[in-house]
Formats: C-alpha cells, structure tokens, sequence
C-alpha cells in the first residue's frame, strides 16, 4: 500500500467517522479498544518479521 502521510490521516477521519456514525458511547468504547487491539497485534507481527528477517 502506497499512501504519502497526508492520504493515511484522511482515511483514518473518514474511517472513524463512518465507524462511529449512530454509536452510543459505550458502542464506540468498544469499537475503539478493538481496533488499538488489531493495530498492537499487527505492530507485534511486523516487529517480529522484521528481527527474523535481520537475523538471516
């Protein structure tokens, strides 16, 4: 995926914005906590590509 930093900030607010549309609070709470989850997991997975791909 080929995205300058500018492109990523305005998917990211449109996202968020079509994600929280009509959502109580507690929805959004979530719906937020889910995706930190998925965004650390997908950190943890990048990470340890990038040592076992500096180890060979």
């Amino acid at each position: 995926m080929k995205c300058n930093s500018r492109e990523i900030a305005v998917a990211a607010n449109a996202i968020a914005l079509i994600l929280s549309k009509d959502k109580t609070a507690d929805e959004l709470n979530v719906l937020g906590n889910l995706i930190v989850a998925v965004g650390s997991l997908i950190l943890t997975i990048a990470a340890q590509e990038e040592s076992n791909s500096s180890k060979s």
